[in-house]
Protein backbone atom coordinates (compact mmCIF):
# COMPACT_ATOMS: atom_id res chain seq x y z
CA UNK A 1 0.00 0.00 0.00
CA UNK A 2 1.57 3.46 -1.15
CA UNK A 3 -0.08 6.98 -0.95
CA UNK A 4 0.53 9.17 -3.95
CA UNK A 5 0.28 12.83 -4.04
CA UNK A 6 0.29 15.36 -6.83
CA UNK A 7 3.18 17.79 -5.47
CA UNK A 8 1.51 20.36 -8.03
CA UNK A 9 -1.91 20.27 -6.48
CA UNK A 10 -0.51 20.69 -2.59
CA UNK A 11 -0.74 24.25 -1.31
CA UNK A 12 0.94 23.94 1.71
CA UNK A 13 -1.97 23.31 3.99
CA UNK A 14 -0.24 20.64 6.28
CA UNK A 15 -3.87 19.08 7.21
CA UNK A 16 -2.60 16.05 6.18
CA UNK A 17 0.88 16.02 8.48
CA UNK A 18 -1.15 17.55 11.20
CA UNK A 19 -3.66 14.08 11.00
CA UNK A 20 -0.49 11.77 10.32
CA UNK A 21 2.70 13.42 11.23
CA UNK A 22 4.40 10.04 11.86
CA UNK A 23 3.73 9.27 8.13
CA UNK A 24 3.45 12.66 5.78
CA UNK A 25 6.31 14.93 5.62
CA UNK A 26 6.38 18.68 4.97
CA UNK A 27 9.09 20.69 3.52
CA UNK A 28 9.99 23.86 5.09
CA UNK A 29 7.95 26.21 3.81
CA UNK A 30 4.84 23.38 4.67
CA UNK A 31 4.33 21.89 1.76
CA UNK A 32 3.97 18.28 0.82
CA UNK A 33 7.96 16.84 0.94
CA UNK A 34 7.78 13.78 -1.49
CA UNK A 35 5.17 12.72 -4.10
CA UNK A 36 5.15 8.38 -2.93
CA UNK A 37 4.97 7.03 0.32
CA UNK A 38 4.60 3.59 1.75
CA UNK A 39 2.09 2.91 3.90
CA UNK A 40 4.11 1.27 6.61
CA UNK A 41 1.83 -1.90 8.12
CA UNK A 42 -0.63 -0.89 11.09
CA UNK A 43 -1.04 2.89 9.59
CA UNK A 44 -3.55 2.82 7.04
CA UNK A 45 -6.16 4.83 9.13
CA UNK A 46 -3.63 7.25 9.32
CA UNK A 47 -2.69 6.89 6.12
CA UNK A 48 -6.71 7.37 4.74
CA UNK A 49 -7.23 10.63 7.59
CA UNK A 50 -4.24 12.31 5.45
CA UNK A 51 -6.39 11.71 2.40
CA UNK A 52 -9.57 12.86 3.82
CA UNK A 53 -7.82 16.34 5.63
CA UNK A 54 -6.45 17.77 1.98
CA UNK A 55 -9.02 20.11 1.15
CA UNK A 56 -7.07 20.10 -2.44
CA UNK A 57 -7.91 16.45 -2.82
CA UNK A 58 -3.84 16.10 -4.00
CA UNK A 59 -3.59 12.41 -2.25
CA UNK A 60 -4.61 9.29 -3.12
CA UNK A 61 -4.14 6.03 -1.54
CA UNK A 62 -2.72 3.20 -3.71
CA UNK A 63 -3.70 -0.11 -3.17
CA UNK A 64 -2.10 -2.26 -6.04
Amino acid sequence: MRIHIELDQCEGHGLCAATAPDLYDLDAEGYAAKADLHVPEGMLDKAESGVSACPMRAIRLITQ
